[in-house]
């Protein structure tokens, strides 16, 4: 069951100010916003309540989690939104009994430590700060544009694609890494990453495969992964140039 708790509460709030731009976590508005929220934590499985009257903001102090739309009619059938790691804000709309789809959960991947915010109580108190809204603005259009770069790669990209993108953009997500090697722990399970691209879990674990025998990819145990070279992913993803770790050609 998920926890409220005040160790977690202050844990997330120092997380969330540590977020906000320079100058800004210790100003009045910062000291509004956080006095809106409440700090939960989330063990590994569990998800975050929905809630039919509010939307809400979620910052993720630390942990990763999965935004899932869920059908209304019992189903296993659920479509992964998008991973969120330590340091995001994300949206999770209100519940609505109106919509083909049930509502969307946040669920954790990992243990979870969040700052849970009404969205427009956060937005009201935000605009007093213009560099606290741009910043909120900002990681919105960014989790925004993911996620139509991911509607784009599941209608005209190959399998082989999607999964290199996906590699990619978790190597510059949990390591910064562009170009080169890398290594890293994924917290999601193959069934999570082909719930997310379209892809059933056979073929998610067959491109896993054929990119170990390009020598592009190791896997030790059921979430580390080594990648020996993010530009030649980013190449096979079908990233510009200038996106895959080196620089374009005049």
């Amino acid at each position: 069951m998920a926890t409220i708790s005040t160790s977690f509460g202050h844990d997330s709030i120092a997380a969330f100010r540590d977020a906000l731009p320079a100058g800004t976590g210790a100003q009045p508005t910062a000291d509004r916003l956080c006095a809106i929220g409440y700090g939960l934590h989330l063990a590994k499985g569990e998800e975050l309540a929905p809630d039919p009257r509010d939307d809400r903001l979620v910052h993720i102090a630390s942990g990763s989690a999965k935004l899932v739309a869920r059908p209304v009619a019992a189903s296993p059938v659920n479509q992964v939104l998008a991973f969120h790691f330590g340091g995001d804000m994300i949206s999770v709309p209100r519940q609505s009994a109106s919509e083909t789809w049930g509502g969307f959960r946040l669920a954790a991947l990992t243990d979870c430590d969040l700052l849970v915010f009404p969205a427009e109580r956060f937005l009201d108190i935000a605009q007093g700060d213009p560099a606290v809204l741009r910043s909120v603005l900002a990681r919105s259009l960014q989790a925004l544009h993911r996620s139509r770069t991911r509607m784009m790669q599941m209608g005209h990209k190959s399998a082989g694609a999607r999964i290199a993108d996906f590699l990619v953009s978790m190597a510059e997500r949990l390591t910064g890494c562009t170009k080169g090697a890398c290594a890293f722990a994924l917290p999601m399970s193959r069934r999570d990453i082909g719930d997310s691209l379209g892809l059933t879990i056979e073929t998610v674990s067959r491109q896993f495969t054929e990119l170990r025998e390009a020598g592009l990819v190791e896997t030790e145990g059921r979430s580390k992964v080594c990648l020996s070279d993010v530009a030649a992913l980013a190449r096979l993803a079908g990233r510009p140039t200038s996106q895959a770790g080196m620089t374009p050609k005049n």
